[in-house]
């Protein structure tokens, strides 16, 4: 408890959320960037103050992602795609607000159990997910394929369409095993495969400029009713449930290495979708359509701290940037960690 007792704490915690929000809700700018870019400035710093910074940057930046999402339908972060689907649609009926407020009261109760559950059973669970190998790893990519057919809603030969060309884009590059490359027509660019965030821009970010530049030329309809009302105790009631149940499904698939927020925040989606009621239509502005993928994206940082902290290895992107910010500042992550730099963890 001695870290809370220094002030320097706190306002570097509150720049590094504020930073991270900035940062998050910039499409094509991510929380991976975002900590990359802020990890020169701990140099020199305390071990327990460039840790805070850090993660305050990293929370903030998962977060971030889903305010461009909802207000103009461009995820800026790859954890928050999964926002768009409802997110854009409620604000389009002139309910922003209350979209926003969703997310942020999903994500701090998202945060706030998956550091539950870093505290209290770290070591458990990183050795169990640390176990999953080529098949568990084959069920989780079929997995994440029969998703498309839930979201997909009617359009499903649209949907399965998307996804063999997503899968066409994902193979080319160097094969893994024989190290051929595939589908690089002799460009040395293309050798690592096509990056995951220009890509992202590209699916999200134009077509979304397209719409705007043809609504130019379309009698404009003005939105009735648009205001900045939050959502109230009865909505937020009812959203709950969902959101505590993806809270732990995303903290789960965070401590899964390689997993990350964005397969989180599908996931707890998916799930919320095929456990909705008949009168929940989700793709038109549903509220637990917003809770669920951003309960499970926040939970899934402090799921992908599990491996990090307990074992030395890092659940995404974004926790191998930490692991290496831990090696500069001194500190091997690990089981030692725990009783050697208590304080810290």
């Amino acid at each position: 408890m001695s870290v809370f007792s220094n002030p320097m704490v706190f306002l570097l915690m509150i720049f590094g959320v504020v930073s991270g929000i900035t940062i998050g809700a910039l499409p094509g700018l991510t929380s991976t960037m975002a900590m990359a870019v802020l990890l020169p400035v701990t140099f020199g710093m305390e071990a327990k103050m460039s840790f805070a910074l850090l993660l305050s940057v990293y929370c903030g930046a998962i977060y971030g992602g889903s305010i461009t999402a909802i207000l103009i339908n461009t995820p800026g972060t790859p954890s928050a795609a999964a926002t768009t689907f409802d997110g854009y649609a409620l604000a389009q009926r002139g309910q922003a607000g209350k979209a926003l407020a969703t997310s942020t009261l999903s994500s701090s109760i998202g945060g706030v159990i998956s550091v539950l559950l870093l505290i209290t059973i770290a070591p458990i669970l990183a050795k169990f997910t640390l176990r999953f190998a080529a098949p568990e790893f084959f069920a989780l990519a079929v997995f994440g394929l029969s998703i498309i057919a839930s979201i997909s809603n009617k359009n499903i030969v649209k949907g399965l369409m998307a996804g063999f060309f997503g899968l066409i884009i994902a193979s080319i590059g160097l094969d893994p095993i024989s190290a051929i490359p595939r589908f690089t027509f002799g460009r040395t660019e293309l050798l690592s495969g096509v990056a995951f965030i220009p890509l992202m821009v590209g699916l999200f970010a134009l077509p979304q400029c397209f719409v705007e530049m043809e609504s130019m030329f379309k009698e404009k309809t003005i939105l009735k009713g648009v205001h900045s009302k939050l959502i109230n105790f009865k909505e937020f009631l009812s959203i709950l449930p969902t959101i505590i149940k993806s809270a732990l499904m995303g903290a789960f698939i965070g401590a899964v290495p390689g997993a990350g927020g964005d397969i989180a925040a599908f996931t707890a989606y998916n799930e919320a979708k095929r456990n909705a009621k008949k009168d929940e239509r989700f793709g038109t502005g549903e509220l637990k359509g917003i809770a669920a993928p951003e309960a499970a994206n926040n939970a899934s940082t402090g799921g992908a701290m599990i491996p990090l902290l307990s074992l030395a290895v890092p659940g995404d992107s974004n926790t191998a940037v930490l692991l290496g910010g831990l090696i500069i500042m001194g500190l091997q992550p690990g089981p030692l960690l725990f009783t050697q730099q208590s304080d810290i963890v």
